[in-house]
């Protein structure tokens, strides 16, 4: 309808008026608008959309506890959208790198593996599992070698 595209295009010009580093007034203002349209429009194509940039703007505003349940939100009820994929990653690597929880994290990243085998997470998720094992300190040192030896590598190539 008219006042839907109305809706969207308030939107738009909300998410082109946010800096590059916006105010946490502005993103408030711009998530409770995505999330009053996915209310509104539960069936619109672009409601878990909104969810799903909402989500990430409350991770980025440093509360990921909410950005996941937005996540676990867009799991349930739109089972199909296009971007299903990407909403199980994110969640892993959110319960990962910002809640530091590795048993929930392992687990986030057994869903991508299981509801997405091939899918173009699958291999990182694998990995992000094997790399729970390791603290920070070894994470970072291992990582380290690796660059070491494809720099070696890289001279016995060149020679």
């Amino acid at each position: 309808t008219g006042q839907d595209s109305v809706a969207i295009s308030r939107i738009r010009a909300m998410e082109d008026s946010l800096d590059a580093k916006p105010e946490q007034k502005q993103a408030q203002a711009l998530y409770d608008v995505y999330m009053l349209y996915a209310k509104v429009h539960p069936l619109d194509s672009l409601s878990p959309e909104f969810i799903f940039r909402a989500a990430n703007m409350k991770i980025a505003f440093g509360d990921p506890k909410a950005g996941i349940k937005l996540y676990d939100r867009i799991i349930a009820d739109y089972p199909i959208w296009r971007k299903l994929q990407d909403t199980y990653y994110l969640k892993a690597l959110t319960i990962d790198n910002d809640l530091h929880q590795r048993g929930a994290a392992q687990q986030a990243y057994q869903e991508v593996i299981d509801q997405f085998p091939g899918g173009r997470y699958t291999e990182e998720a694998k990995q992000m599992i094997a790399n729970l094992q390791y603290s920070d300190e070894d994470l970072i040192k291992k990582f380290e070698a690796m660059n070491a030896d494809s720099a070696k590598a890289r001279e016995t190539v060149v020679k």
